[in-house]
């Protein structure tokens, strides 16, 4: 899975940018309170200093707003023309009547700063002034992303978010944890431990809920375990009965009787469902640990019992390395192997080989497969090939559907996986994947 789609990585990026924006909107926002106060502040400064001194020139007879006459000097004329003077008007209140300003007639309508000054002889005046341009500036927001308040929020909220996310996906791995050993190690046994299955939320009523439900898949099993065995058993004395009735019938009948042989070819058939019901309802008891033995004399093994039992079939045998060994249940694994071949030889014509090998990967781990050369299975079919009595390709060849439950159920007994598909140059192949820890250390042989 894909960083970016983990459950941890997108509660983490949602709190941080929501945390991140949030807090920045909040600083951004005391900013620009204390630089409008800080502007109404200057602006009352300079309002007062300029009214002064326009009451100052008005009470020496000088222009206020006018021009310079061109017989001023330079000097003067250089000074008064780099003065800036804002709009200001100089009202008097009693009166409303315009002292000072850009020209006589009032101020034009809208929303007007106001401060209180005095002139020379006392007489209190108003300053009607505009107020100052409003909104965030580039400037000052870019200056604020690349100070050190943005990047001490970045860092908190950053800190918040990930503490935040542990807190809610941990507990959800610890799950996602117990349900992969329920079902993919079959540990009917796995449930979530007390400190989540006492914790008083949600996670706390989810791990209960699995709790339960565990317990519930594993009374099911457990029953459908011994239900299949027990009516395997007892299927065993009627049908030993029915054999030696059959043989009795036959002896009667004569050896090349018709019905006789049907009743012998049925009564195997019903001897092999039971053995294989009876495998299948064993494996989970199977021991997985076992004494190492190498990988390339059980293929040895498997296709000499190939050519003694099929001389005309060719079974390709591989072993990557050649001295390969493993320490687990060999016959857990031949059982397995054996019912892949079985399958194989089955749909590949007599000409063709089928194909049996092993290598390590990359990750250390054990590949094996088992390819025939048939004509391969629908694509719809592949998933539901390992579920008990499921049969994909042709109803007319014999067996039950079991074979590959069996293997299904072997490889996850040996902590393994077992993946079926349509190879490109025709025929289903079984991929068998075991874990490292199966593969012997020392794994090459003395000698």
């Amino acid at each position: 899975m894909k960083w970016y789609r983990k459950l941890f990585w997108k509660i983490f990026l949602v709190i941080w940018l929501i945390s991140a924006a949030g807090t920045g909107i909040a600083v951004l926002g005391v900013l620009e309170v204390a630089e409008r106060r800080q502007s109404l502040e200057l602006l009352e400064t300079r309002a007062r200093a300029q009214a002064s001194l326009m009451l100052e020139r008005q009470a020496r007879g000088e222009a206020v707003y006018g021009r310079r006459d061109k017989d001023d000097d330079d000097r003067e004329h250089k000074h008064r023309h780099k003065e800036r003077l804002m709009p200001l008007w100089i009202v008097d209140p009693t009166t409303g009547r315009v002292i000072l300003g850009p020209d006589a007639s009032p101020p034009p309508p809208g929303r007007m700063v106001r401060f209180s000054v005095e002139t020379l002889g006392g007489k209190p005046l108003e300053l009607l002034v505009p107020p100052p341009q409003e909104g965030i500036y580039l400037k000052r927001l870019l200056g604020f992303l690349v100070s050190m308040q943005a990047v001490l929020v970045l860092l908190v909220s950053a800190l918040a978010s990930l503490l935040l996310s542990w807190l809610i996906v941990r507990p959800i791995n610890q799950l996602c944890r117990h349900a992969q050993e329920l079902y993919h190690h079959q540990n009917l046994s796995s449930r979530a431990d007390n400190r989540l299955s006492a914790r008083r939320d949600e996670i706390g009523e989810l791990s209960r809920e699995f709790n339960q439900m565990a317990g519930y898949v594993e009374e099911t099993l457990t029953a459908q375990q011994r239900l299949l065995q027990d009516v395997s058993h007892e299927l065993r004395a009627p049908l030993a009965r029915l054999q030696v009735a059959a043989g009795l019938a036959e002896q009667k009948l004569g050896a090349g009787d018709a019905t006789a042989q049907r009743i012998n070819h049925e009564c195997e058939q019903l001897d092999s469902l039971i053995a294989e019901i009876l495998s299948l309802s064993r494996l989970d008891q199977t021991a997985v640990e076992g004494p190492p033995f190498a990988l390339g004399e059980l293929f040895d093994a498997i296709a000499g019992d190939v050519g003694f039992t099929q001389p005309e079939r060719v079974l390709d045998v591989s072993v990557e390395p050649e001295s390969l060994q493993l320490r687990a249940n060999e016959d857990l694994l031949r059982r397995a192997l054996d019912n892949l071949i079985s399958n194989a030889l089955k749909y590949t014509p007599v000409e063709a080989p089928v194909h049996l090998g092993a290598r390590l990967t990359e990750r250390r781990e054990l590949l094996l497969w088992v390819r025939d050369e048939g004509p391969g299975v629908p694509e719809a079919l592949l998933g539901r090939l390992t579920e008990p009595f499921t049969r994909g390709r042709t109803q007319q060849q014999d067996g039950f559907g079991l074979g590959l439950s069996i293997v299904r159920r072997a490889t996850e007994r040996l902590g393994g996986t077992l993946k079926l598909r349509n190879h490109p140059d025709g025929g289903l192949e079984a991929m068998i994947r075991l874990p490292a820890r199966l593969i012997e250390p020392n794994r090459v042989r003395a000698g």
